[in-house]
């Protein structure tokens, strides 16, 4: 119960900071720029650093590898998974009006190491990564009053795919449970930002997204997680070259 309610309580927070952003755009006066700038016209490309923060659960640090039936111990795993993860994204967006973007990003976060040994110890060291591949809807809302800031809501859902790969290892034998493990899920996305002009074609990019994740990997299930993000983008016209 108390984790639904923590939930519950991450999705009000969230829901309320987008409506507030969307009681802006209505209360502002949307009234289109004579010239309407790069940030209103073109496409965009670009990449975002930041954290990734997990809100799901955090696998036990250790435990043991459980086969057969009758189950019998097979062996014992350890983990360093982190709270906190630094993220890296690439995106590009598809300028479908003035006040529209479809985007288009693929991420990575390193969770942290899995280590897998058995009996006789022999052992395996990987980490455990996640690739968002997401598609996503922007809609800007008018600018600040008295700013060259962009605001957006962004929503829109994809793959995650989640990976703990095997890096080192002091066995030569291969055992098919202690293999790399994959899991995937198709989910939605929920987040925000606001875009910031630096010179020309360039800006800044500040983006805040919520990403439910549930996929069965290191014992746990859940890697729901919020993306906090600085990128630099490109604005461009495939039309005219510039």
């Amino acid at each position: 119960m108390r984790m639904i309610l923590l939930k519950s309580s991450k999705l009000l927070v969230i829901g309320v900071a987008l409506l507030i952003i969307a009681a802006g755009q209505v209360l502002a006066t949307d009234k289109e720029s004579p010239q309407p700038d790069l940030f209103q016209t073109r496409h965009q490309a670009g990449i975002r650093i930041g954290v990734w923060s997990n809100q799901g659960d955090l696998p036990p640090s250790a435990g043991d590898i459980v086969d057969g039936d009758p189950p019998v111990i097979t062996g014992s795993f350890k983990t360093n998974i982190h709270s906190s993860s630094a993220y890296v994204e690439a995106y590009f967006g598809y300028r479908l009006s003035s006040r529209l973007i479809g985007e288009v990003s693929l991420g990575s976060v390193n969770r942290g190491s899995v280590t897998l040994s058995d009996a006789a110890g022999a052992s395996d060291v990987g980490n455990l990564i996640i690739y968002p591949i997401l598609v996503q809807l922007k809609l800007y809302t008018p600018t600040l009053p008295g700013t060259r800031l962009y605001p957006y809501l962004m929503a829109g859902g994809g793959l995650h795919y989640g990976r703990r790969n095997v890096q080192f290892t002091n066995s030569q034998i291969s055992y098919a449970n202690w293999q790399e493990e994959t899991a995937t899920d198709f989910n939605y996305v929920l987040g925000g930002g606001f875009d910031w002009p630096i010179a020309g074609s360039v800006g800044l990019d500040f983006t805040v997204k919520y990403m439910p994740i549930n996929m069965s990997l290191v014992v746990i299930d859940e890697y729901d997680a919020l993306a906090f993000t600085v990128g630099v983008k490109y604005l461009y016209s495939p039309k005219n070259g510039n």
